[in-house]
């Protein structure tokens, strides 16, 4: 029975010196496990540089020109008025009839109803304000009229008194007076459509054109 014992014996100390020898055996190399060369990492910035600050182009705002056509008799006016009519449709310009000889008008702009006009009216009569009354027709039917003045600081006082009794509101409105002459303010931002005016007048010896600034 000894040979059995010595046998057993032999056999661990065989497996034992197996294990034992394994751990000096060369490991393979793993590529999970391989150390990461931190030094000899190159962070690279892709940031593309910053651009110069562009800001938009300049647009160049042509300045307007303004010319005062005056001195044209009643018949001559409507002639003219008809010629200009055709050179705003050919070039970029504008015109406007302005009256020689005006007057203010102090109103309460128009309300939605006669009867509203009516009712605010009376509102106004209980304030104290007096010499109102309705306007019938027109462009400013049922506007209140607070009566005409000759200048514009006359016209000022009106508007002041009825605010002093607590009336708000109220505006001031160039009108023609009655019989009066017209003339014209031409308006463009081309110099060579005003020019172009020149050519015109020739027909029309006694009227006036003179550069002027432009209404703001």
């Amino acid at each position: 029975m000894k040979w059995i014992g010595w046998t057993l014996l032999v056999m661990n100390l065989a497996v034992a010196g197996f294990f034992l020898a394994r751990g000096h055996w060369p490991q393979p190399a793993s590529d999970q496990n391989a150390p990461m060369n931190v030094d000899r990492l190159s962070l690279q910035n892709r940031s593309t540089p910053a651009q110069k600050d562009q800001s938009p182009p300049r647009v160049e705002v042509a300045e307007a020109l303004c010319m005062e056509w005056r001195g044209l008799n009643l018949a001559e006016f409507a002639q003219v008025r008809e010629q200009l009519k055709a050179l705003v449709g050919e070039r970029v310009m504008s015109f406007k009839e302005v009256p020689l000889n005006t007057r203010r008008w102090v109103i309460f702009p128009p309300l939605p109803s006669p009867q509203s006009a009516a009712a605010k009216l009376g509102e106004l009569a209980a304030a104290g304000v007096q010499d109102a009354f309705v306007v019938k027709e027109g462009d400013w039917r049922n506007a209140i009229s607070l009566g005409l003045y000759a200048n514009d600081e006359a016209a000022r006082r009106r508007v002041s008194e009825v605010e002093d009794k607590g009336v708000l509101g109220t505006r001031v409105e160039l009108l023609p007076r009655q019989g009066t002459e017209y003339y014209f303010v031409i308006r463009s931002e081309d110099p060579d459509a005003l020019k172009s005016l020149g050519g015109i007048k020739q027909a029309y010896p006694n009227s006036q054109q003179s550069r002027v600034a432009c209404p703001s």
